[in-house]
This record gives C-alpha cells, structure tokens and sequence, in this order.
C-alpha cells in the first residue's frame, strides 16, 4: 500500500505504459476509474498514448469513458498522436475505441482532431480506417491548417496521397494564405508538390466535363415514361434541387438520372455517383428528408375551369404536370416506406416520435392521392367531351400543327386514373397497417 499518493499514481501511470493489470487492478480498489491524475490525465489518455489494447478494453470494462478529455484531449486523439507499438496493435486500439462510441469527429481546445494528429504518426492502413468515420477531412484548426497540412508539413507524401484519394481539398489556405502546395514548396518536398501539382492539373480536366441540361421542346419531354434521359444529360429538376442543396459541383455526376430515381437514391447509391466526402452525403440525405417530408398540395396542378377556353396544349400541359406529381408522390411513398422499415430493424436509428410523423405523412398523402383521382375523373370527362365537341388530332409536338391522330388526353387520363387506383388500394393500405 502507497503511502504517498504521488507515488502510487506514478506506479499506476507506469502499469498503464507497461501492460501491468495487476496494479491497474489495485489501484482501482481506492480510485474512480475516469478520476483525473495530479498530471491532469486520466488512465485511459495514458493507456491509448502508448497504444496499449488489453489496457484500454481493461478499463473501459471496469466503466472508463473512451471521450473524457483533458482540454479537449481525446484517449483517440492520444492513440492517432503515438507511434509506439507495431500498426497492428494501434489498428486494434482504434477499431476497440470507435467500437466503444469514441468521437472521431471533436476537436480539443486548438481545434485539431484525431485525423490532423494521424497524419503526423500513423500508416497509410490507419487512415483509411479512420477515415471511415471522419465527417469533414477539410476540417481546420485554429491556424485554419487541414489535415492535408498537417501531413505535408510532417513530409509525408503517402498521406497526402491518400488524403488526396479521398477528396481532399487543396485549394484551402492557411492564416498565412498558404495553400498545401505553397508549404510543401517552402519546404522542398518534391514529391509531395508533384502529387499536389498532379491532383490540381487532374481536376482541371475534370472541370471541363460537360452536360446539358434538358428542356421543354415537345409534347413528350412533358411525359418521362415516353422519352429517356441521355446520358450527357441532366434533368432540369434535378438541376435545381442540386442548386438549392448548394451542390452544383456534382451535377455532372447526376447526369442520365430521371426525378425520381434522384428522390429515392440513397447514401450507398450517391457513393457510387462519386460523391466521395461523407459531409456532402449527409447533407444531400437531410434536404431529400426535407423535401419528402413537406406537405403536398394538389394546387401545384392548377385548376381547370371547364367555363373558360381550353386548348388541347393546356390539357397536355395540365397531365404532364400530374405525371411529375404522381412520380413525387411515388418516390415519398418509397423513401418513408424504406424508413419505416429500416426503423422498425433498428430501433436506435429513428424514435417512436419519428416513426409517427413518417405515418401521418403517409395518410396524407393517401388523402392527397384521393383528391388527384377526382380531379383526373373531371380531366378525362372534359377531354372526352371536347373530343366529341371537335375532333382535333392531338399534335405530335408542342409547336405547328401536324396531321396525325392520336387521342393522347383521354389515354393519359385512363392510365394515370387506373394507375392511382390500383397504388392507392393496394399499395398505400399495405404501407400504412404493415
């Protein structure tokens, strides 16, 4: 038994370094576990500096915090800033640690983060397990350096490789307006400025891809079941969510996605689309969220005065309009139907209170479905009354007459009415009482 408390904390910290159970297990008999040590530290900062993983899974065993921080000071920021040990042996204090709901993404008191002091000390392998988890890999410190800065100044051009791999932005400057590229310029490391240097001339090229935007030119863009999207091309309304979500960057990688393939993509699907920073995924799932979640009105599709003049061009107008609708509608019923399922999998992803807001929405929208089938009911009665009125062949594009009959109105109005009966019986009941 110690006498001199010093003493004793000087033992337990050495136990900690050295792999000693045994006096860990003896000095927690008198002391709490997360109790902060004459040094300001607690066992666990001092357990994951030297990347010890029995220690660590010892002491959170016995209820030690893997985030108790000293200023900010993380046990994982401690294990991304050693380099004792074999990579393996601090591979598996990391996985341990995020297993343990260690926060990768905070920041201590100078605002570095666990993948700033990672760039600094750990391989290549260690990154990209860690990189998993990080939110935004263009975070700064209070000197407005980035990760991407860190590991140049460390020189290590390996890191930067695979920083860069991973949509690292180097453009970003520093307090001193000086980009990563201008550091390792200042310093001399060629070949970390040749890869910086090759990433900038790669993105050039990239930014002259093109795409076209689709417009409105016939009778058939106002129908997407009728005409395909080419694959240089990108939907005007995808075009303007992108804009509103303040992602414009990455509508090239949207190009050949018709609207509704777009409202229902999901956080594996946009990987594949290439984009590649979580950040900008989380985003893009939050407004989509957003968006399916606002209420709809069936005053988007306008009204029909059946007293007033009515040209066949505004009756194809009006459907084409219900079309969009009706694949809005179609792609929320999809995404609230995959949430509800998801969460009743995984009770931890959404609470009872969401999972109630996804099924209200839905009755709604079963009311807002109703509403669309009176109104298509009175569509189709007028168009077949204005038929019998005036044959007039329907045109085969918005633009001068052509001779060609087709009763377009009165098929589209059959179609979509059949359609919402059949989804609206046997579908919408399934979503709501599954």
């Amino acid at each position: 038994m110690y006498v001199d408390e010093e003493a004793f904390e000087s033992h337990v910290i050495n136990a900690c370094t050295e792999g000693q159970l045994s006096a860990i297990a003896d000095y927690l008999e008198s002391h709490e576990v997360d109790q902060f040590l004459t040094t300001g530290w607690t066992l666990l900062l001092y357990a994951a500096s030297e990347g010890r993983s029995e220690i660590i899974e010892y002491l959170t065993n016995n209820g030690a915090d893997v985030n108790r921080h000293k200023e900010g000071y993380t046990p994982l920021m401690a294990l991304c800033n050693c380099s004792r040990g074999t990579t393996e042996e601090r591979m598996k204090c990391l996985t341990l640690l995020i297993a343990l709901g260690a926060d990768v993404n905070t920041s201590d008191k100078r605002r570095q983060t666990a993948l700033m002091y990672a760039c600094k000390s750990q391989e290549p392998e260690f990154l990209i397990e860690l990189l998993k988890h990080v939110k935004d890999i263009n975070a700064s410190d209070n000197r407005n350096q980035t990760a991407l800065m860190y590991a140049t100044i460390a020189n290590r051009p390996e890191i930067v490789q695979l920083l860069m791999e991973h949509t690292a932005d180097a453009t970003l400057t520093d307090c001193n307006d000086l980009t990563a590229s201008d550091i390792a310029a200042e310093k001399g490391y060629d070949k970390i400025l040749s890869l910086l240097n090759y990433r900038d001339t790669t993105t050039e090229e990239e930014t002259t891809d093109t795409y076209e935007i689709s417009k409105l030119e016939t009778w058939r863009d106002q129908f997407p079941s009728l005409t395909t999207i080419d694959e240089r091309t990108v939907d005007s309304d995808v075009y303007t969510m992108l804009h509103a979500m303040n992602l414009d960057s990455y509508t090239c990688n949207f190009r050949g996605i018709s609207l509704k393939t777009f409202l229902q993509l999901t956080d594996k699907d946009l990987m594949k689309l290439g984009m590649d920073i979580r950040a900008h995924r989380v985003w893009f799932m939050e407004k989509l969220h957003e968006f399916h979640c606002k209420e709809w009105s069936v005053k988007s599709l306008g009204k029909m005065d059946p007293l007033s003049p009515y040209t066949l061009y505004d009756g194809i107008i009006s459907l084409g309009t219900t079309v969009k609708q009706l694949a809005v509608i179609g792609s929320s019923f999809s995404y609230v139907r995959n949430n509800l399922l998801e969460s009743y999998n995984d009770t931890n992803l959404i609470d009872e209170r969401q999972r109630r807001s996804y099924e209200e929405e839905m009755e709604k929208a079963e009311k807002s479905l109703a509403t669309l089938e009176k109104e298509l009911t009175r569509m189709k009665n007028f168009s077949n009354k204005k038929r019998k009125e005036n044959e007039i062949p329907a045109p085969t594009y918005i633009g001068p007459k052509k001779e060609h009959k087709a009763n377009w109105p009165v098929f589209f109005s059959i179609t979509l009415i059949v359609g919402i009966c059949v989804y609206k019986t046997n579908i919408v009941p399934r979503l709501i009482y599954r």
